[in-house]
């Protein structure tokens, strides 16, 4: 949220997109452009002030009414609702600056190599757009998406199809499994391809790397879930209340090392440790997750979770004992 008294750069931006969404929009309260705009009320009373104000000057070189903007003032003071009943010169969106430009048919560029061929024409007349409304020519920039390492079109292909997909899968704990999985959402994050469905096995979602997919075919199993895309949550790991919470202390420098566990830290231990919250879907993932940093963590609870990390470490020792 910007400061109490906004700054003039600040007041010409947001005039300059004030005008033309009031055009658009007609009659707005107050607090629906405190909104859309991420300022407060009192901010918008500003700028209707100076609103009020503006305008461009005739051939004399002085105002003259028709020559400034004018609202309904009655309704904007008794209402809150701010309405313009003259509006003069500017009445464009403000276009994107080079840099802004750049930055948004990166992006593009970035998606277009990632999404069907039938989808592709839409973002190049989206490109063309955007570089044609800069107030600048935008840089030019390459920009290359991480390989998949499967072949993607099988996954959209079984989507369009209402057909699952089967694969091996390899878990954290380097165990192959096969999985039957009705396909809702992939996602790139960083270099890395996650593929988001309804797993058949485990009856519930799961959240699979592609990196450790194998053997990935059609199945001839119709997709079962009625859930969609649209359904998923944006957080790529989902914690449900199937899943253990372990307590461990670590150090509290080591928790940046261990962040894609998503560590949640309860309370301060003693010296530079912490306590934190780990959520696991279960417990044969507790030994590797220890393992990230050995001797600087240490489960305390539940008592499940000690003994699968002492089971896991005596079975380590006796391979050295023979």
């Amino acid at each position: 949220m910007a400061a109490s008294r906004l700054e003039a750069a600040d007041r010409v931006t947001l005039l300059m997109a004030f005008v033309p969404y009031l055009i658009d929009q007609g009659a707005v309260p107050v607090d629906q452009l405190a909104l859309h705009f991420d300022i407060t009320p009192a901010q918008v009373q500003e700028l209707v002030q100076l609103l009020a104000m503006s305008g461009v000057p005739g051939d004399n070189g002085f105002y003259q009414h028709q020559d400034l903007f004018d609202i309904n003032w009655d309704l904007f003071e008794e209402e809150q609702i701010v309405e313009l009943w003259q509006h003069v010169a500017v009445e464009a969106t403000p276009r994107f600056s080079a840099r802004e430009a750049a930055a948004l048919l990166a992006g593009l560029q970035y998606i277009s190599a990632i999404v069907p061929d039938k989808d592709k024409s839409v973002i190049e007349q989206l490109v063309s757009k955007i570089a044609l409304g800069a107030s600048a020519a935008p840089e030019n920039l390459l920009v290359t998406p991480a390989a998949s390492p499967v072949d993607l079109e099988v996954i959209r292909q079984a989507v369009a199809s209402g057909l699952s997909v089967h694969f091996s899968y390899q878990n954290a704990t380097g165990e192959r499994l096969s999985r039957t999985v009705d396909p809702l959402r992939l996602d790139l994050v960083g270099e890395s391809w996650y593929l988001r469905g309804w797993s058949h096995e485990r009856e519930a979602l799961r959240t699979f790397r592609l990196d450790r997919i194998s053997d990935l075919s059609i199945s001839t199993q119709q997709i079962t879930t009625t859930l969609t895309h649209g359904d998923l949550p944006d957080e790529l790991f989902d914690i449900s209340d199937s899943h253990i919470r372990v307590s461990c202390v670590v150090e509290e420098s080591s928790l940046p090392l261990i962040s894609a566990y998503r560590p949640v830290v309860v309370n301060a231990a003693e010296g530079d440790t912490v306590q934190i919250e780990v959520a696991f879907s279960d417990l044969s993932s507790v030994p590797v997750f220890v393992s990230q940093l050995p001797g600087a963590i240490r489960v305390v609870s539940p008592p499940e979770a000690v003994s699968a990390v002492s089971r896991w470490a005596k079975q380590a020792l006796t391979g050295y004992n023979a």
